[in-house]
């Protein structure tokens, strides 16, 4: 006999309390609450509708006015106690438990607001990610010249960059420990970048700006100095520039253009020295 009658009993005894429970407080919808009323568990509600947020949105899919905002703050406070954990060098792997424990809360107050520890952890990548900056400034930029587009691109993901080296450099580090981790950070961060560059690069292709090279090397020759900032830390890197040797990412302009030129003498230059080859006469 099929379970799907049971299913849609379950769903819909959930949705009609908590509907209830929100046409009376649109600000108090409770999960142990609804779960009371529709002769369930909290577990059932969590397995259905993935916790508060879910069950809200399941209503407002209906017409139901919902107030979402209440959310926001613990789920603000649980996703920063989850940075400060996977910031600490060699720390633990960030279980549910030892979230909750960094933000004061309950396992429970947890999966109230997220369905699991990879929803979480998606929260987390999202937060650390630069691809919203570089969306604000891929759009424009394709209207530009290849180099001058290069350059905003650059400098959005450098400036991004610079400001969470740190976090970053010890979630790549956490990852390497942690598989669910890696995971997340893959289809959040690179996944979620990497499109919007390479769909880039074939319009730039398309409309003759740039010679058609595999995209994922340029990427990789554009954005390989931000992994030197990752690895050594904004702190040792300023101190990097103060001895002489500038980086890549404060001179964009520079390294964009030995990145579409090379250091190569143009054609026509008498310079014989560049090419000949160590044993040219």
């Amino acid at each position: 006999m099929s379970d799907q009658p049971l299913v849609a009993t379950a769903r819909k005894s959930i949705l009609a309390a908590a509907r209830r429970q929100t046409a009376a407080d649109p600000a108090g919808l409770s999960i142990q609450a609804v779960a009371a009323e529709a002769g369930v568990s909290r577990q059932t509600v969590h397995h259905y509708f993935g916790g508060a947020k879910g069950l809200r949105a399941a209503l407002a899919a209906e017409g139901l006015a919902v107030d979402t905002t209440a959310d926001e703050p613990t789920r603000d406070r649980l996703v920063e106690a989850a940075i400060r954990l996977m910031s600490r060098p060699g720390g633990d792997l960030a279980s549910i438990e030892a979230i909750a424990a960094e933000a004061g809360m309950t396992k429970g107050a947890v999966y109230h607001h997220f369905a699991d520890r990879a929803e979480l952890l998606r929260a987390v990548a999202r937060r650390v990610s630069p691809v919203d900056e570089m969306r604000a400034q891929i759009g424009p930029s394709t209207d530009l010249p290849a180099r001058d587009g290069l350059i905003v691109i650059a400098r959005a993901y450098y400036s991004a960059m610079r400001s969470r080296a740190d976090i970053i450099r010890n979630l790549a580090a956490n990852s390497s420990r942690d598989p669910e981790l890696a995971g997340v950070v893959m289809s959040e961060i690179i996944g979620q970048g990497a499109p919007l560059l390479l769909g880039w690069f074939a319009l730039q292709v398309s409309r003759g700006r740039l010679r058609p090279v595999d995209p994922t090397l340029v990427i990789q020759a554009l954005f390989g100095p931000v992994f030197l900032l990752v690895t050594l830390g904004p702190a040792v890197f300023d101190e990097i520039a103060r001895a002489g040797i500038h980086p890549a990412i404060d001179n964009v302009e520079a390294y964009v253009d030995l990145l579409l030129r090379g250091i190569a003498p143009a054609e026509g230059d008498n310079d014989s020295s560049v090419g000949s080859g160590a044993g040219g006469s």
